[in-house]
């Protein structure tokens, strides 16, 4: 999906993809309600077609393919944890309002 100057994923196969061709840069990985989606810089407009083109199976070298995954997973799981981990902290302060009125 494409989006101003950026073009949006949740497909971890096209992310990996269009990080491992370099053909657009990784800007962040953000959590949307329970999926991670792929945000990547666009400004030329060319993420639908980099879309097609691995959809009609372009070719990708396997070690770039291998790096850019282990990277892309990593970016989910900070993504995943952070969401954690903001989750724990909204509870112990609901928590720490409860008794503190009592």
């Amino acid at each position: 999906m494409t989006n101003e100057n950026h073009f949006v994923t949740q497909r971890l196969p096209l992310a990996i993809f269009l990080h491992a061709t370099q053909r657009l840069p990784l800007s962040r990985c953000e959590l949307v309600g329970d999926k991670v989606q792929f945000v990547f810089s666009d400004p030329q407009g060319i993420g639908d077609q980099a879309e097609l083109d691995f959809e009609n199976g372009e070719s990708v070298v396997a070690k770039a393919l291998l790096a850019s995954q282990t990277f892309l997973r990593r970016r989910m799981s900070d993504a995943l944890n952070q969401n954690r981990n903001d989750n724990r902290k909204d509870e112990n302060r609901k928590n720490e309002h409860a008794y503190s009125r009592r």
